[in-house]
């Protein structure tokens, strides 16, 4: 029903200009004032040309009366909407467009009507819809889709025959229920918004849980249409009903499946994935497990199912190419399986942890290449595997070292028990004899060095893995290990230029790097002088991620060409009066190694020699 004001509104602009209701105005001799543009373009009338007309020329004859009559009621009783039907003629011949009317006075500010307005509406297209549901009704009956519909109230008023069968409520039992006798479960919230919609004329769908005759529930799909009665207002609501109760045990089921397969896959040591290259070229993932932002933070399945590209920008670039070459080569026809090693990236920059993929390629119908594989992080394995190898090879060097030693050491001690034996007949013979006994002190003292180079070497040997590291300052570790040799350097009247910043600090063991400097500088003092040149110079500066320390004499040098190779080896001697056992030069070279540093040596004979110590920090 139209309100008293909705007429006063009608006179706004926008209802006016309507699409949907002919607006019209005229004095109170019947001719037109004003017409809106939605009845001039049913009605093809010019309004310039209208406007002054009788109005009553464009009402079919036979409804002239009652035109005639709904004017004088309204004019009567000035603020009364009068109400009724009027047939206008059309473009077409023996036609008439049948439209809803209601007229009221429009009145001056002492009450006295001065106009006349007419509001219509066209009922052709509302009794459209009436038929258009009807036949919908009728249909529904026959393809066995249940059809109900209700008033305002929810009263029943239609129940085909598929709607019997579903719900098993005859049409004798059901017309003149509430229709809420159906509904087991539904949302208030969904309710207001199907109302809303309705009113506003417009369908509505939503799921619902329903309920039969004898107490089954079930999902339903309801569909739920406005009826307008013949003036076009809304009165009631037709809906149809789909049981859907297989396709949500279908969806369960898949639902079931998928949470089974979930955590499945959660463990599964890294991420099961299904990669599909289409015959255009196209490379992407249909399904990969969720575990694969384990593998790289950014990656989800959502991103990799348009595009593998994300997946490769997460690969080391000097990896990419042996990933695309293996998708490259089951394109040319190798549809061997593919197992490679590769590196990620990781949340610190500049680092990377390796990866593995193993795929087994496939040919589909129709063109194209899938895989099906899964993608792991092996970085522990690659790190354990790394720890092993080089267990293996710190075992195995030291085994090989005191191996070399024992010989060593087993010619050393046969030596000196040989020579004891010989002394002791001789000191036998000649018992006052002191330069026997002088020789025997030598050989004993000998013998003690030895054994005490054999410990030495199966301490440090045990003490590889016993190591606590910690930043150690140059200059305090240079200056103890010439403190050390405080006496000998005095006495020798050595000097140490020492140009090493005072900040300047190696992560390092302190008692490895207190052995290297010790070792270094005693063989400056030995070798490393002579009587004109007495000067060592201990350089030492940042280069980089490194620190460099140069220890340089100006002594007797070493020949590279024949002594190269036996530098930094077990048992080495350099000198023709050497008398050590080669076992410091051996040791600094390793302690300097197992701190992740190397050592080389510049030398030349009777120019000096320079060691150069590089450490990375």
């Amino acid at each position: 029903m139209i309100r008293e004001q909705f007429l006063k509104d009608a006179i706004a602009a926008k209802v006016l200009e309507s699409q949907t209701v002919y607006v019209v105005v005229t004095d109170l001799e019947g001719k037109y004032t004003y017409l809106n543009h939605y009845f001039c373009t049913k009605f093809i009338v010019n309004p310039e040309e209208a406007i002054g007309r009788d109005s009553m020329l464009s009402i079919v004859a036979e409804d002239r009366s009652v035109c005639i009559k709904m004017v004088q009621e309204c004019l009567s009783e000035p603020g009364k909407v009068v109400r009724g039907k009027l047939r206008k003629p059309t473009n077409r011949q023996e036609e008439a467009a049948t439209s809803f009317w209601e007229f009221q006075a429009i009145t001056d500010e002492e009450g006295i009507p001065v106009q006349l307005l007419c509001l219509g509406f066209d009922l052709s297209e509302h009794q459209k819809v009436a038929a258009e549901l009807n036949f919908k009704s009728r249909l529904l009956d026959t393809i066995g889709q249940p059809a109900v519909a209700f008033d305002l109230e929810g009263t029943v008023t239609y129940w085909n025959r598929a709607a019997e069968k579903t719900y098993g409520y005859s049409s004798e039992e059901i017309l003149g229920q509430n229709i809420s006798i159906t509904v087991q479960e539904y949302n208030p919230g969904d309710i207001e918004a199907a109302q809303s919609a309705l009113m506003a004329g417009k369908q509505w769908v939503q799921e619902q849980i329903h309920r039969d005759k004898n107490g089954r529930n079930f999902p339903a799909k309801i569909i739920d249409s406005p009826i307008r009665n013949e003036y076009g207002e809304i009165i009631g609501v037709i809906a149809t009903t789909q049981d859907i109760s297989k396709e949500k045990a279908h969806q369960e089921s898949i639902k079931s499946h998928k949470e089974q397969l979930d955590k499945m896959m959660q463990n599964v040591p890294g991420a099961v994935f299904q990669m599909e290259l289409t015959p255009e070229g196209k490379l992407y993932f249909p399904y990969i497990s969720r575990e694969v932002s384990q593998l790289y933070h950014k990656l989800t399945p959502e991103l990799l199912k348009s595009s593998a590209e994300p997946g490769f920008e997460a690969v080391h670039e000097d990896d990419v190419g042996r990933l695309k070459q293996a998708i490259g080569n089951a394109v040319q026809g190798d549809l061997s399986e593919l197992d490679l090693e590769y590196r990620v990236k990781t949340l610190v920059p500049d680092q990377y942890k390796w990866n593995q993929v193993r795929a087994r390629p496939e040919l589909k119908k129709g063109g194209g290449i899938v895989w099906y594989g899964i993608f792991e992080d092996i970085n522990e394995q690659k790190i354990a595997a790394a720890e092993h190898d080089k267990l293996l090879e710190t075992t195995t060097n030291q085994n090989k070292r005191l191996k070399d030693f024992s010989f060593m050491v087993s010619h050393n001690i046969r030596s000196s028990v040989a020579n004891l034996m010989g002394l002791v007949e001789m000191v036998r013979a000649e018992p006052a004899n002191q330069e026997y006994l002088d020789m025997m002190d030598l050989t004993v003292n000998r013998l003690n060095n030895t054994i005490s180079n054999v410990n030495e070497l199966l301490n440090f040997e045990q003490s590889l893995d016993m190591t606590t590291w910690v930043p150690c300052n140059l200059v305090e570790t240079i200056t103890r290990a010439i403190e050390l040799n405080n006496e000998i350097i005095f006495k020798k009247g050595i000097q140490f230029l020492v140009g090493v910043p005072d900040d300047l600090c190696v992560n390092s063991v302190p008692a490895y790097l207190d052995s290297i400097f010790h070792n270094l500088i005693t063989n400056a003092i030995k070798y490393g002088t002579t009587k004109n040149k007495k000067t060592v110079d201990i350089i030492g500066i940042q280069e980089g991620r490194n620190i460099v320390v140069r220890v340089r004499d100006y002594g007797i040098g070493i020949n590279l060409a024949r002594y190269e190779d036996k530098i930094f080896k077990l048992g080495g001697r350099l000198h023709r009066d050497s008398r050590g056992e080669g076992l410091g030069l051996f040791m600094t070279k390793h302690q300097v190694e197992a701190l992740g540093g190397t050592i080389e040596v510049e030398s030349a004979e009777g120019f000096g020699s320079t060691f150069i110590l590089t450490f990375a920090q």
